[in-house]
Order: structure tokens, then sequence, then C-alpha cells
């Protein structure tokens, strides 16, 4: 067999989950659960295949040890219980400030010191050089990733105020 004839193969393999048999709920201690038919999963993780175009769309559901359980074509699907059960936990997993604003970004020996205003308060924090923390997304969007892997997002950088701006520039 030819690798795009296996390619093909495993592409069609792909296990939809069905909105009418795959029941999300948020447990009591918090947990995503999902109830497959008659198998309960307990705790389950969602991963985005496309998390900056598609965020409701082709999402990977696993189990605790990480085995794919199956694939959620489109939030919008499921029921509504199911559809914010789902969606608690990507904003969870997902979690990334909203930047507003710039007030400051220091260059020092390799490493970018940020003092911004996000959407949920300012923060404080410090990402490698321009290359490894600063990734444009498309549109003016940029995600930039902090040392120890917090994301912040920044909409459209062509919104932002003039000040904040002129402390962005150089690194973009």
């Amino acid at each position: 067999m030819s690798m795009a004839a296996k390619e093909l193969q495993e592409f069609s393999s792909i296990n939809y989950l069905n909105p009418k048999e795959a029941v999300f709920a948020i447990s009591e201690g918090g947990l995503l659960t999902l109830q497959l038919g008659t198998e309960l999963y307990r705790k389950v993780d969602l991963y985005q295949a496309f998390p900056f175009s598609l965020e409701q769309k082709y999402i990977s559901v696993r189990d605790e040890e990480g085995n794919e359980i199956g694939i959620i074509r489109d939030v919008a699907e499921f029921p509504a219980e199911s559809q914010e059960a789902i969606l608690t936990e990507l904003r969870w997993r997902y979690y990334s400030p909203v930047i507003t604003r710039i007030l400051d970004v220091k260059d020092e020996f390799g490493h970018l010191y940020w003092d911004v205003e996000t959407d949920h308060g300012f923060r404080k924090f410090v990402t490698r050089a321009r290359d490894d923390g600063i990734f444009p997304i498309g549109g003016g969007r940029l995600l930039i990733v902090d040392m120890t892997g917090n994301r912040y997002e920044i909409e459209d950088y062509h919104r932002l105020d003039a000040r904040s701006l002129r402390f962005l520039e150089p690194y973009i």
C-alpha cells in the first residue's frame, strides 16, 4: 500500500463523536466527563486541531492516558448541556488573557520583560527573544507565550493605542 493510500485510510477512519450518543458534563469535582453509550469516562481532555481559526470544530477528545476517544466535528451539533460543558473546558484549557494595553516592554539580555493591561487585570511576564515568544496568527492577531507557557493574546495590534504600539513595533 502506498504512503498516500495509508494516509487516506487513516483520514477516512476518523471517529467522529455522534452528538446523540456522546454526552459531556462537568463533574462535581470540576472535571469534564463523557458518557459514550454504556461507557463512562470520568475525565476527558480536549485538544483543538485549529485553535486560532476553528476554535469550536475538530476537537480531539482523549482519555486520561491520552488515547483519543474521538473527534468533535462541531460543538454546535451537540445539545446545549454538552455544549456548555465542552466550552467551559475549552475556556479553561486555552485560557489566554487579551492584552488591551502595553505599559512597558524592556529588552534585557535576550529576554523581553512585559508590563501589560489585560481583560483580566494587570500582568507582568517575561518572554524569551522575540522569535521565541511572539507568534503572528493573522489579521494583526498575535499570540505571546511567556517563559512558563502562559499564553496572552493581542486581538489586533493595529487597534492598540499609539503608546502601546510604540512598545510593540520593534518586536513584530
